[in-house]
């Protein structure tokens, strides 16, 4: 994730898009003070350039980092802030000018320069506020304002009030007079947490001046930013990322490996390193194209280290390719990073090399996409779309939009103003609805995996992100709401507050419903597909197979030789045996005719202990001829390289089975047991998805009556790319599977129909579709616990 301090394009909530007095919040009429007079900071550079067909003036303030676009009408009232006249004289020399702003409005926008300190007052301005009755109230007179300071402008208390006159204390106002106090007293509590709370979830070091980095690098990286090299890297990204597509399931499987703990502290300083380079992209982009680069360093977003430098001083530049070019550098460089881990992973010369160059793949190709890249995210991909479409502030401008609609819709309330039109203004707002839904699930998602992965810090964190990012700004909106007035005449205030209570019940009543209703969604367990009372012929012995006589998918009937071993020392003991079983029994008859019974009892009972060793010799001899139990197909690939081959005792040489005959093994955990339970008794049909995309209509059956940890199917496994999670086995004997199920599992087999058996292949897995009890938020809450884990 890339985070840069000031990115490129980026027009922050201190900017002042278009011209006129609808580009600053009223507030209120003027107070008639002592004038201050007021000037520009010196640090600000103005640039004029054109956006969507406007002409604006863009401002850098060198001290702050910060960037301002402002309308012609403001530039020309920031212009009269020389420090030499007042704000009186500054609105007579406005309106001497022609510019179609009141006073009110000159006054509002200075306070604004000085809120966001790009403007100097050089005077405090003395507190006497006028009377109800004073001229300078009424429309249209020229006043004389005075500038607040700029701490007042993030004050909470209204500024509507600050022109009015004091009434007589009446049993109302004096009850109310201790609402502000009381505001204010929350405030002063409040801040301090919400200063904590924002620590907790972001903190910024910054480290060392990333200019003369950048500067070194440059004549070593100056080949990829030109146009040639552009061109032959594009290419090259391209192919790759399509070749890997065609690979997606093989590059799939290495990902599940990620969850590898010994693999955990690798992973995280490759991620650090390609973050780095990242970083060095936009800063060597930005020394490409002229442009000093500011401060790097690194920044703890919910305890994840993410690197940043400042390139703010991109956005001087008057061409938007050029802009767009240093936005997305970073992206260009780890696409390119993973263009050339894809062909290592597949020319790799060792499987460790292989995985390591299927996660550098991973994350720095569709994870880069994915955040990096989203247009959804304030990151690259962000800046870069807002600069192309010229909607400056894009996500601000468009919550605004989004935000009015709603409130227009729920409350009948008037949206803020907004100065976007034609299409933008349509994109704006669905481009605001389509991120506020996705950073709801990703950074929903991202608060579980914190709360869930560093213990009670991780919790204290996930609260102070609930606290800032929901609770904060549900409470401002419900006053604002709550407080709403409007000045037509069928506006009734109590009539608003009932709209608005009406509507805080509906959602709650549809709250309800998503927590206590079962979802109408499907809940997937893991089947795999194999034949049914299939046979598997292993090696007796440890021997050579000498002889293939059946091949792969062919026809074989119960009693059938399907191969021979060799065991040469095996037949000569045999054979040693018979003669010396042969030499005792001519003993024992001999000494039995001399009358020499003790010798010829001894004889007897040797014979007899030949005999039956013998008899298990010949059985050993007898089965180094693989023979079928039972008529079937020789399903086994690649029977003829089985020949001349050394196999171990126990060691699988044949697996015989009958296509047509399948069945499905369904593995459930505790979690589904009732779900499971309750579709078995309305015995109705389920379907199946399998991976290769059929879909199949099975009667679920019984559960084995006991759980285990046993692998139920090879393909099931998570290291072999199954649905199952596993550990390596506590205790094993030599033949036994060396990983086990983290937790123990029940079974059900299910049989299937001739039709079915030949559409579905053994060892193909997928999932079954059952009932779910859930509802909708305890599904939603489990798949985000589900994914954090």
């Amino acid at each position: 994730m890339d985070d840069r301090m000031v990115k490129p394009n980026q027009v922050a909530h201190d900017e002042m898009q278009t011209a006129g007095p609808a580009s600053v919040e009223p507030s209120g009429p003027p107070a008639s003070m002592t004038a201050p007079k007021v000037r520009l900071d010196s640090d600000l550079e103005f640039n004029v350039c054109e956006v969507a067909g406007v002409t604006v003036v863009r401002a850098a303030h060198a001290g702050t980092g910060k960037h301002f676009q402002f309308g012609a009408a403001e530039h020309h009232v920031a212009m009269l802030l020389d420090g030499q006249r007042s704000t009186t004289e500054i609105i007579a020399q406005a309106e001497q000018d022609g510019l179609d702003w009141s006073a009110e409005d000159i006054a509002d926008f200075i306070a604004v320069l000085v809120a966001q300190k790009i403007a100097i007052a050089e005077q405090t301005p003395a507190s006497t506020p006028p009377s109800c009755n004073s001229p300078a109230s009424e429309p249209g007179q020229q006043v004389e304002t005075s500038v607040p300071p700029a701490d007042a402008m993030n004050a909470s208390v209204d500024l509507d009030s600050l022109g009015e006159s004091t009434p007589e204390p009446t049993a109302d106002s004096k009850r109310n007079r201790w609402s502000p106090w009381l505001i204010g007293k929350l405030a002063s509590c409040i801040a301090p947490l919400i200063k904590v709370c924002s620590w907790l979830i972001s903190l910024r070091f910054p480290l060392i001046n990333a200019n003369a980095p950048a500067n070194a690098a440059l004549p070593v990286m100056r080949p990829l930013f030109s146009i040639h090299g552009v061109v032959i890297a594009g290419s090259f990204i391209s192919v790759s990322m399509v070749f890997a597509l065609f690979h997606r399931k093989q590059l799939t499987a290495e990902l599940m490996r990620i969850f590898d703990s010994q693999m955990w502290v690798g992973m995280l300083a490759l991620w650090c390193v390609l973050k780095l380079i990242h970083e060095l992209g936009h800063a060597v982009s930005a020394r490409w194209h002229g442009v000093q680069v500011g401060k790097a360093g690194v920044m703890f977003f919910l305890f994840a280290p993410l690197a940043y430098v400042d390139v703010t001083n991109a956005w001087r530049l008057p061409n938007r390719q050029s802009r767009a070019s240093i936005a997305m550098a970073g992206v260009y460089l780890e696409l390119l990073i993973a263009s050339v881990a894809y062909w290592v992973w597949c020319w790799h010369p060792t499987e460790f090399v292989a995985h390591v160059a299927a996660q550098i793949f991973f994350i720095a190709g569709p994870a880069t996409l994915l955040v990096n890249a989203n247009p959804l995210l304030r990151l690259d991909g962000y800046y870069v779309l807002s600069d192309w479409t010229d909607i400056p502030n894009l996500r601000e401008q468009g919550r605004k939009l989004f935000g009015g609609w709603l409130q227009t819709k729920l409350f009948a309330m008037h949206g803020p103003s907004c100065k976007l039109s034609g299409w933008r203004r349509g994109f704006a707002a669905c481009h605001a609805a389509a991120s506020v839904v996705f950073q709801m699930v990703w950074m929903g998602g991202l608060i579980v995996v914190v709360s869930m992965w560093a213990g009670p810090v991780g919790l204290l964190v996930a609260m102070a992100a609930i606290l800032l990012w929901v609770m904060l700004p549900s409470l401002q909106f419900a006053k604002k709401v709550w407080n709403y007035t409007d000045s037509s005449e069928t506006f009734s205030k109590w009539s608003h507050r009932r709209r608005a209570i009406w509507t805080c019940v509906t959602f709650s009543f549809l709250g309800q419903f998503v927590v206590t209703l079962p979802s109408p969604l499907s809940r997937p367990v893991p089947v795999v597909v194999r034949f049914a009372d299939d046979q598997i012929l292993r090696s007796p012995i440890d021997g050579f197979v000498d002889r293939v006589v059946m091949q792969t998918g062919e026809a074989v009937m119960a009693g059938q030789v399907i191969l021979e071993l060799a065991d040469h020392e095996l037949v000569a003991q045999r054979d040693a045996t018979q003669l010396e079983l042969e030499s005792e029994e001519i003993k024992w008859q001999r000494h039995e005719g001399l009358g020499e019974l003790g010798l010829a009892e001894a004889a007897r009972q040797k014979a007899e202990s030949l005999r039956r060793s013998l008899e298990e010799l010949n059985a050993q001899v007898d089965s180094l001829r693989v023979v079928a139990q039972r008529d079937g197909e020789i399903l086994t690939t690649d029977m003829q390289d089985l020949k001349g081959a050394y196999v171990r005792v126990g060691e699988e040489l044949v697996h015989v089975g009958v296509r047509q005959r399948m069945e499905l093994l369904v593995s459930v955990g505790d979690s589904d047991l009732d779900a499971y339970r309750s579709t078995l008794q309305k015995a109705e049909p389920m379907q199946v998805l399998l991976r290769g995309g059929e879909i199949i209509e099975v009667y679920p059956e019984k559960l084995q009556p006991r759980a285990s940890r046993q692998i139920p199917h090879p393909a099931l496994a998570a290291t072999v790319d199954g649905p199952l999670p596993v550990a390596p086995a506590k205790t094993r004997s030599e033949s036994s599977d060396p990983y086990e199920l983290l937790t123990p599992r029940f079974q059900s087999i299910v049989t299937l129909s001739p039709a079915v058996s030949h559409r579905v292949h053994a060892g193909e897995t997928g999932r079954m579709a059952l009932r779910d009890q859930r509802s909708l938020g305890r599904r939603f809450w489990e798949w985000l616990a589900q994914d954090a884990s």
